[in-house]
């Protein structure tokens, strides 16, 4: 895995990931503000940020957002986004989570939703995130989350590879725990949200091709067959696969 595959994984579906459901998900937004508890004069930095989804919605709460993302195509959206509706106070830049470009302790909060999946060096984020935030400040942290069962979890992040190669890992709620731990994290919340997906939308959004989807959905309905992911697997009235993802919001303290 590489920067550049993932570049051009999201460069080619940033409109599909700016359109989806899930990712725009107003309660699940506002669950993390809450959860989060804001203060007007943070700063936050908002780490691949996408289409801005979390930073338009952190904007509303505090004073600054710095919104960071590796995919041009992407920022390209949220600025536009940013422009038609005269948002003042969210700034977009160009840059990698394994570099941020800016200097020790200069956050009050750092967020990261639906991203974490993706980063090849996972320490090396946690590691630079950390770095920026301020003493006693929040690092903010929503993702899918694997199976317990690390057979289930190997099986889920296998499906999820071949459908995107952009794709490192799922991590199990264990794993994060324990890098939140092992940098001296305090956790606050860490609290369950289930995200349902039908099959063909979720395919969609990563464009895999005719063969990568026939294997994908070929590996959903044995592992809806046989128990091998915990996604709770089922067929819809309309013959489609619908799933239910294990998502966490993880609210901790830089202690």
């Amino acid at each position: 895995m590489t920067h550049t595959k993932v570049q051009e994984q999201f460069a080619k579906r940033s409109q599909a990931y700016a359109k989806n459901c899930a990712l725009s998900n107003e309660d699940n937004l506002k669950r993390i503000i809450e959860l989060t508890a804001p203060s007007g004069t943070d700063r936050l930095l908002d780490v691949a940020t996408g289409t801005g989804f979390l930073a338009f919605k952190f904007a509303n709460h505090v004073a600054e957002v710095i919104g960071v993302d590796l995919t041009v195509e992407m920022l390209a959206i949220a600025k536009e986004y940013k422009a038609d509706n005269n948002i003042k106070n969210v700034i977009f830049e160009l840059a990698d989570v394994d570099s941020i470009p800016f200097e020790d302790n200069s956050f009050d909060i750092v967020s990261c939703r639906f991203a974490f999946h993706h980063f090849i060096h996972p320490e090396k984020a946690i590691s630079e995130m950390t770095r920026v935030l301020k003493h006693d400040g929040k690092l903010v942290l929503s993702d899918i989350t694997s199976s317990e069962d690390i057979t289930k979890s190997e099986y889920q992040n296998e499906m999820e590879t071949i459908r995107d190669p952009s794709h490192v890992k799922n991590y199990q709620s264990s794993e994060i725990k324990q890098m939140l731990n092992d940098r001296g994290f305090e956790i606050l919340h860490f609290e369950g949200w289930p995200a349902d997906f039908t099959f063909n939308d979720w395919i969609s959004m990563a464009d895999p091709g005719v063969e990568s989807a026939k294997r994908v959905k070929e590996m959903m309905i044995y592992a809806m067959n046989n128990d091998l992911t915990d996604l709770a697997i089922r067929q819809s009235d309309d013959g489609d696969i619908e799933f239910t993802y294990s998502t966490k919001i993880i609210v901790s303290r830089k202690e």
